[in-house]
Order: C-alpha cells, then structure tokens, then sequence
C-alpha cells in the first residue's frame, strides 16, 4: 500500500519509445503551479525547539555560503516522520552551507500523503522558488545551490535533473546538482529519472528498500551513464527505506546512524565536487 501511494503521488509513466519523456504527461494531476511562501527572517541556529518550515538558516559570516534546499518525505515535517529533517539541516549548517528545508504539505492544509496526496508539480514549483529566494541572498553563492530530497523529495530531485523541470517553473535559474536519499529510478512501468537528465544527481539507495527498490535503477543507470548523463549512484545492500528515521520500525524503517552518516558524507563530498 506504501509503493501504491508513493507512486499514485508522482503518477510517473515510463515511455515505452526512447525519446525523452515528457514531465508534465508524467505528473499525476491536478497540477499544483503556485509554491509556498518561505520566511523571511534568517536564523543562524537550528535548536530543540526551532522550527525549520519554509525558513532560511545561515553559517555566521558573510559568505557567500554554498545553500542546500532539503525536500522532505511523504510523512511531512510534523512531528517524528520530520525529526530526522532537522538533524540533516543542523548538519549541513555545522559544514558551512546555508540550508532551506521546504514544507510543502503543511501551508497546502496537510501534515501528510496519506489522505492527499502531494502534487509533483507543486513540489517543482516549491523548489525553484526556494532557489530563486536563495538566489537573491547576498550571503548566498549562487552558483552553488542543491537540491537533496528524501522519499518524496527525491522523486523530486530526480525530476529536477531534468531541464524541463525548470521550463516548467519558468525559471532561468537550475539547480547546481542533486541528490535523491532513498528514491528509485522506477518499478515496472513508472519512471523518475528522465531520459533529458543534464545536471549532476546522486542517487542513494538501500538494497532492502521495499518501498523505492534499488532494482529498477539497472541496468537503467548504467546505460545512462554510458551516453554521458551525469548520473551517479551507490547502494547500501542491507538498507531499508528511511534508513534515517528513528523510532519508525513499525513502518518497516531500521535507523542505522552509520548508513545515515555515511549518506551524509557522501552528500556534502558530491556538492563539493559539482562547481
């Protein structure tokens, strides 16, 4: 029933043809076009009782600071489905990037997918507005502004390697890279990882993942990387999906804070590399 909803949300049809899918056709409507509003004030400290929606931190400085927009999953920011949100928010802050971690479901009236499901749409259309916000930032650099998203999120950073998410926002703006943390390339028929990729992804999986298998990525990823798409992966064979959420073994999600470290790292190393 997770895989069904993960994937009802998205509705991303595979093509059958080998010619670049097209976004929107895939994007189960209706289509969300309008994005949230963010904050305006900048926080330089993330504590116990911050509250991390739709709200810009910053290294002490002046910059200008790599940024870091984080998309979360399909249990949203409220309560423990979001803790593990706020510590890879804390983290990234601690390494000297700006960090914007988007709420999408609470301004649309939700706390979750489980009884609506998001728009894919919308979720593009939030994060090029947080890097369009970013952008304007005297403190921010603008050539290096990243995307990573879990679960749900990283549906979203899969789309967003490809151009016509941006056409799509009608921004002339692109994310400098991103990273999909526990996503998948497909199952089956579905397909998140566009033909038309062109901005460096990091796709990182568990190979336990009943929710977002590692499976469908091959030999897909190899073929891709093979024609030249900035594709890069690794998997965790022993993993499960949400291997960063603790407290959440009812829902079939086995925390390891090795793999969540690692994948941290691992993270923080690819924006590095992108320039």
């Amino acid at each position: 029933m997770r895989t069904l909803m993960l994937f009802l949300v998205l509705g991303l049809a595979m093509a059958s043809s080998g010619r670049a899918q097209d976004l929107l056709a895939q994007v189960r409507p209706p289509h969300e076009f309008k994005p949230v509003a963010f904050n305006q004030e900048v926080k330089d400290s993330i504590g116990a009782f911050t509250s991390i929606a739709n709200t810009i931190f910053k290294p002490a400085g002046d910059g200008p600071f790599p940024a870091v927009v984080l998309m979360h999953t399909c249990g949203g920011l409220n309560g423990a489905p979001g803790a593990h949100m706020k510590e890879h928010a804390r983290e990234l802050l601690e390494t000297g990037h700006v960090v914007l971690v988007i709420d999408s479901y609470g301004p649309r009236g939700y706390d979750n997918c489980r009884a609506h499901p998001p728009s894919g749409t919308g979720g593009i259309a939030d994060a090029y507005a947080a890097l369009a916000l970013l952008a304007s930032k005297p403190f921010v650099d603008g050539a290096r502004i990243y995307q990573a998203g879990y679960s749900w999120g990283a549906f979203i950073a899969a789309l967003l390697a490809s151009p016509q998410s941006a056409r799509l926002a009608g921004s002339e703006r692109r994310f400098a890279a991103t990273v999909a943390n526990y996503g998948s390339c497909g199952i089956k028929d579905k397909r998140m990882l566009l033909d038309d990729t062109d901005r460096p992804v990091l796709l990182l999986m568990g190979g336990r993942d009943d929710e977002a298998p590692s499976a469908p990525c091959f030999p897909l990823l190899d073929e891709m990387k093979a024609a030249g798409k900035p594709v890069q992966w690794h998997v965790y064979p022993e993993t499960t999906h949400g291997w960063d959420k603790q407290g959440m073994a009812a829902a079939g999600y086995v925390y390891d804070s090795a793999i969540t470290k690692d994948a941290n790292a691992r993270m923080v190393a690819f924006f590095s590399q992108v320039r």
